[in-house]
């Protein structure tokens, strides 16, 4: 689970989840061997790989470069503001002394996104300012970060004027370590969006596909104090379909000549 590894408590936590998610298998009659690992290197790589059994994306790279490699299993519902349902939102981030108190101020500022293939940092950024954009451009230059907490540290030490942070993130770090997010405040929400899929690779089958998803769904009556822990109340069941608000984000920044953010 390598998206909302915050603090290293919040990552034993969704290691945890994936232990559960195992001890539920096991309770289904599963045998395979199955072990949890590190997400590092090349996530991508990882999330094609045909032995992959559980891991999270983030919608646009499921909806743009993996839905011919992955199959949808679920996403969280987070007991956090911004989140509803299977749903959330990019929170638009600038400095709390002196920042723009609209995103016309923003223009010809300097963003800061944690990677090009993110939804919650770009997509949803490059959607909310496409109406306000000149000839395909509104900001003066794009830094990129590395992740969501990377890109607060920019914008805190000055090194940016605004980033995208999708409330889960925000949310788990207000809680977690609440002095990460000093010195910054929230100019607006984005528009909502489905959460981020728990995925499986293409060669699980029909059978497999549905014991997984099943434990997953039940994670709130077996495991409560797990999702507790992750501000999660429950995991909503989703497929590829679902993820279409994030296709339609993206064709109406393009309809408005904004295809990249700049």
């Amino acid at each position: 689970m390598p998206m909302y590894n915050v603090t290293p408590t919040v990552g034993a936590a969704w290691e945890a989840l994936l232990g559960a998610v195992v001890q539920g298998l096991r309770q289904r009659g599963w045998t395979d061997p199955m072990r949890v690992v590190p997400a590092v290197g090349d996530l991508t790589q990882l999330w094609r790989a045909p032995d992959l059994l559980l891991s999270q994306t983030c919608g646009y790279p499921l909806v743009t470069e993996l839905e011919h490699d992955v199959q949808v299993l679920a996403a969280p519902g987070f007991d956090l503001p911004g989140c509803a349902g299977a749903d959330y939102r990019s929170l638009i981030l600038v400095p709390q002394a002196g920042g723009a108190d609209s995103l016309e101020q923003l223009r010809g500022a300097v963003a800061v996104i944690n990677q090009w293939h993110s939804h919650s940092g770009m997509n949803a950024l490059r959607h909310t300012i496409a109406p306000l954009a000149r000839d395909g451009r509104f900001f003066s230059r794009i830094e990129v970060s590395g992740s969501h907490m990377a890109s607060i540290v920019a914008v805190q030490q000055g090194r940016a004027d605004v980033a995208a942070i999708d409330c889960a993130t925000y949310g788990l770090a207000l809680r977690a370590a609440p002095d990460r997010l000093a010195g910054v405040r929230v100019l607006q929400a984005t528009a909502a969006a489905p959460g981020l899929p728990l995925i499986t690779s293409r060669m699980l089958g029909r059978a497999q596909v549905h014991d997984l998803r099943a434990v997953l769904l039940r994670l709130h009556e077996d495991a409560p104090s797990v999702l507790e822990s992750l501000c999660v109340r429950r995991l909503h069941a989703m497929e590829l379909a679902d993820y279409e608000p994030i296709r339609q984000q993206v064709r109406e920044a393009a309809q408005r000549g904004y295809a990249t953010l700049a």
